[in-house]
């Protein structure tokens, strides 16, 4: 029997043994990890009624024999639609990461990064969003993770940077980013815009370093939603006040 065939074939029976529904099983994908041997990841999805879906990620590691065992799982969590890939450049313990994406609603998905650290396989990190990119940015040898966090709102994406052990918030150190994004926002968006989105839309003008835009964004956020009288929403006039506060104090 073929390798990728019997791993497929256990992740399959641990399956059945635990859900008892060979034909529930869907939207399963497997990879094998580059630049090693016998190392594969698999994740799964399969539908629980009226909870949903459940989703698992798994690593396998399939020795000379044949035989095959798994040494890392994910618990399970309501997920679904996973796709899998590789960033090579990041090496951990001379084995690339791993980004599942995997989908937990209409417009909101999760990325989970899989290494190994210390000898074992493990997530690194789960992030939260609806959309994720690997980016080279300004001119860097290693690539970033961009998380993109809004699907319905003006998007506010989080750069995260390779620190050599960990995936770090580097966001406030690429204003250049930040400000193509703000030219490209302050263009599309509509005159008649919420509270909300020119929230967002003034933390854009903070990361890229113009805190004089951001106060004339929340200025004028605060003056749309206050002509609207008793019917002002208070949601958006506290995340105003606060987004305001915020930018009282003194840049880190």
């Amino acid at each position: 029997m073929r390798p990728a065939l019997f791993r497929l074939l256990t992740v399959f029976v641990c399956f059945v043994s635990c859900f008892g529904r060979a034909d529930e099983l869907r939207n399963l994908v497997s990879q094998r990890f580059p630049r090693t041997e016998g190392v594969e990841i698999v994740c799964w999805a399969a539908p629980q009624g009226s909870e949903g879906f459940l989703s698992q990620i798994v690593v396998v590691q399939t020795a000379n024999d044949g035989s095959a065992r798994v040494v890392w799982q994910s618990s399970l969590e309501p997920a679904y639609s996973p796709r899998i890939r590789f960033v090579e450049e990041i090496m951990v313990s001379g084995v690339p990461i791993a980004l599942v994406e995997r989908q937990n609603g209409a417009a909101t998905s999760q990325l989970d990064i899989i290494g190994k650290v210390s000898g074992r396989f493990q997530r690194i990190l789960k992030i939260d969003g609806f959309q994720f990119d690997v980016a080279h940015l300004d001119g860097s040898k290693l690539p970033f993770i961009v998380a993109h966090t809004q699907g319905n709102i003006l998007d506010i994406p989080v750069i995260y940077r390779w620190n050599g052990s960990q995936f770090v918030d580097d966001s406030a150190s690429h204003p250049e980013s930040y400000r193509e994004l703000l030219i490209e926002d302050e263009e599309k968006i509509p005159s008649d815009s919420s509270g909300v989105v020119l929230v967002n839309l003034a933390k854009i003008a903070v990361l890229s370093g113009n805190r004089a835009e951001a106060k004339r964004i929340l200025a004028e956020a605060l003056s749309k939603e206050r002509a609207n009288g008793n019917a002002a929403n208070k949601e958006t006039l506290r995340r105003i006040a606060e987004a305001l506060q915020d930018l009282g104090r003194s840049p880190r």
